[in-house]
């Protein structure tokens, strides 16, 4: 036998096998079966995916509260180590401020911006009695 007649009669056999036994369309049912579950596989997944979202983003929540509370903690435990008699007058011989106002911004609004409101000033009191009535007759 030779070669080109094996491979027609290979050729043929292969033929009758796939169209003839049906091998070919249960080849191809089963591709279109596995194409449609790996659909359904990723049709599945996306809700899972949010699912795993909503888990990430509660246990960022969760570490933001813990991060808080530990914050908390450290504030209370430096309170209690520093203890309330060294606080008591730590604000004696102080005055409050005049006028408040935004830190490292100077406001000068009005002709006494700056001045202490409680300082007197200079007395014109006397003023009217020195210059006598040219004040009458100035006006």
């Amino acid at each position: 036998m030779k070669k080109s007649e094996l491979k027609n009669i290979i050729k043929e056999c292969v033929k009758e096998v796939l169209f003839e036994e049906g091998v070919l369309s249960n080849l191809v049912a089963e591709v279109a079966f596995g194409i449609t579950k790996a659909q359904q596989t990723l049709v599945e997944s996306a809700p899972a995916t949010q699912i795993s979202s909503e888990k990430i983003e509660e246990a960022r929540m969760q570490a933001e509260e813990d991060k808080r509370r530990k914050l908390l903690e450290t504030k209370r435990k430096m309170l209690n180590a520093m203890g309330s008699s060294k606080l008591a007058n730590v604000f004696e011989g102080t005055e409050p401020l005049k006028q408040g106002g935004q830190p490292g911004k100077v406001s000068a609004h009005g002709p006494m911006s700056g001045r202490d409101p409680g300082d007197a000033g200079v007395d014109i009191s006397g003023l009217f009695g020195l210059a006598g009535q040219r004040w009458q007759h100035l006006k």
